[in-house]
């Protein structure tokens, strides 16, 4: 331990307030002044620090209830469903049973506080109770050891950590873009391609049933219930979180048997099909090649079929062409329902797209697109690998901070390795 740091319990450097909820058929209890947080409250936070809540109770629903109001500046940490948000409270305020509310005492600054319980929530999750789902109880977070060195020195500790954080948080803002631009990037690459329109190249619609068909799933009677669902069986029966943006996940799958697939009269793949999301996310897209295990796969009411006549155009050529922002725009413009969006069939159909009849050429597009997408797939994993070293960084930095050996010197380092972390976008397809 550092010279003069002392050790203390949380019991016996804060006062730790226990929340509550009044009863919610009680109106008079409800909408009033008194702000009220909840761990999923707190999960939302963006910043440190919370001066609203998106309920409020009255003083009678403070009365009449286990909720405690407890002053400005305190810190908020959810005790279960999770265990570990926080915030440090601006106003006054009142948390659910799920919360409690963490007093400093005069020899404690608030931050330093916030920042020991950020870099001990693995301790704390291990501290919690329970089989249904974990509760850290009141006992169990006041016996939580803290380091407190005296004030001044934790102030200074809090200000190396503020500039240290701001400068991983900048560098991460600065990864995230350059991760956005490549995306950017690669779609404008894309659309340039798709727009060199040369000899036997022509505007078609995705109604035109000389290329592809386009196809739902069997939504009548003997469609499956949840009842009908095995772990394992003789057909995969997909749901809207098998098809990605850019591919299926089965790494979640549901099956039915031989004897319901046998029922259902259409929605099952062949070999080659593309697969559209057509309801809730719209346009997540998935191509049944030869590459998929699953020989016998049928879609849900959320999706469709389509089916192309490989003489005059390829799936992997349609695959590629439905992920670009040609045909993305064109669901963003014709997408209906503003609860539960929906792109039909005879939305669909009206789709423009831009064809080549030379099957080579179709190929060599996309072969080259391919190539694009490798690259382009390349940077966006280095950019969040640097992502996952400065929280990494950000740990460390942490752990450091409450054994005494954070440093000015230190934290500047830390700083220049943020800032060295970031790359400069960049994209190449050649």
């Amino acid at each position: 331990m550092k010279k003069g740091w002392n050790i203390k319990s949380l019991n016996q450097a804060c006062e730790i307030i226990n929340g509550g909820t009044p009863k919610t058929k009680i109106k008079e209890y409800w909408d009033g002044n008194i702000a009220w947080i909840t761990p999923a409250d707190l999960g939302k936070l963006e910043t440190i620090y919370v001066g609203s809540t998106s309920r409020t109770i009255s003083e009678l629903g403070l009365q009449k209830s286990s909720a405690k109001l407890f002053p400005s500046n305190s810190v908020i940490l959810s005790t279960r469903a999770p265990i570990g948000h926080l915030a440090i409270n601006k106003i006054q305020m009142s948390t659910n049973q799920g919360c409690r509310g963490i007093i400093p005492s005069q020899e404690l600054e608030t931050k330093y506080l916030y920042y020991f319980l950020k870099a001990n929530v693995s301790k704390l999750n291990d501290l919690g109770t329970g089989t249904t789902f974990k509760e850290l109880s009141s006992k169990n977070l006041g016996s939580v050891e803290l380091p407190i060195p005296p004030l001044p020195e934790q102030k200074q500790i809090v200000s190396i950590l503020d500039k240290a954080f701001a400068a991983i948080d900048q560098a991460k803002a600065n990864i995230e873009k350059n991760i956005q631009n490549a995306e950017e990037l690669f779609q404008s690459k894309l659309n340039q391609i798709f727009s060199q329109k040369g000899e036997g190249w022509e505007e078609r619609s995705l109604g035109d049933n000389s290329l592809l068909k386009i196809l739902d799933g069997d939504r009548g009677k003997n469609y499956p219930k949840k009842s009908d669902y095995l772990k394992e069986g003789f057909c995969v029966f997909m749901n809207t979180g098998n098809v990605r943006p850019n591919g299926f996940d089965f790494s979640d799958v549901v099956f039915i048997s031989k004897e319901k697939d046998d029922l259902l009269r259409k929605g099952k793949l062949k070999r080659q099909d593309i697969v559209m999301t057509t309801r809730g996310t719209i346009g997540n897209l998935g191509w049944y090649d030869d590459e998929i295990e699953f020989d016998h796969i049928r879609i849900n009411s959320g999706m469709l079929i389509f089916r192309v006549n490989n003489s005059k155009i390829l799936p992997e050529y349609l695959f590629t062409l439905l992920r670009s922002s040609i045909v993305k725009k064109q669901i963003i413009e014709k997408t209906s329902g503003a609860a539960q969006p929906q792109l039909p069939i005879k939305t669909l159909v009206t789709f423009k797209i831009p064809m080549s009849s030379n099957l080579d050429e179709q190929k060599n597009m996309v072969t080259l697109i391919q190539k694009m997408e490798w690259l382009q797939n390349k940077l966006v994993k280095s950019y969040k690998l640097k992502i996952l070293s400065l929280e990494e960084l950000r740990k460390s930095i942490l752990q450091k901070a409450f054994t005494g050996d954070l440093t000015q010197d230190y934290a500047a380092d830390t700083m220049t390795m943020a800032m060295a972390a970031e790359p400069k976008a960049s994209y190449n397809e050649n």
